[in-house]
């Protein structure tokens, strides 16, 4: 069936949730949904997180990751990488900025071709590829 999926959605999971919503909000500039949904302890059970009114990504505490998910894969370490394509050096340098504030690693910035990168692995073990395309239109590029 052509087109059966409409859209992919990001998550992630990880260890201070609500303290990662604030570091994501620097460094792409976006804005939470509606409320928080918090758990009896005040921990993020789920928020949204929008730009241009998009959904961007969802984040949760990583505690609530479905219990059968790491049961059934243990023997396995789920691994994601986000990519983000930026139209401009100031907003891509912000966010390599951003996340590399208590980073677990980071290539720095490097060019790959004619394109500027930067590989970062955050501080909550969230992996983000960031690159400045010099061809806007790439075929690699989402639309």
């Amino acid at each position: 069936m052509k087109n059966a999926i409409s859209k992919i959605g990001s998550h992630v999971y990880v260890q201070n949730a609500l303290e990662a919503i604030e570091l994501y909000k620097k460094a792409f500039d976006i804005e939470p949904e509606g409320e928080p949904w918090l758990d009896d302890e005040g921990k993020l059970v789920h928020q949204n997180l929008l730009r241009d009114g998009e959904l961007f990504i969802g984040v949760s505490e990583n505690h609530h990751m479905p219990d059968g998910f790491i049961l059934k894969y243990s023997d396995v370490c789920p691994s994601m990488l986000f990519c983000i394509y930026f139209r401009n050096e100031d907003d891509f340098r912000r966010a390599v900025e951003v996340l590399s504030e208590g980073k677990i690693s980071s290539t720095g910035i490097e060019k790959e071709g004619d394109d500027i990168i930067c590989d970062v692995i955050d501080k909550y073990g969230v992996s983000w590829h960031l690159r400045i395309p010099k061809n806007q239109n790439a075929s690699f590029i989402p639309k």
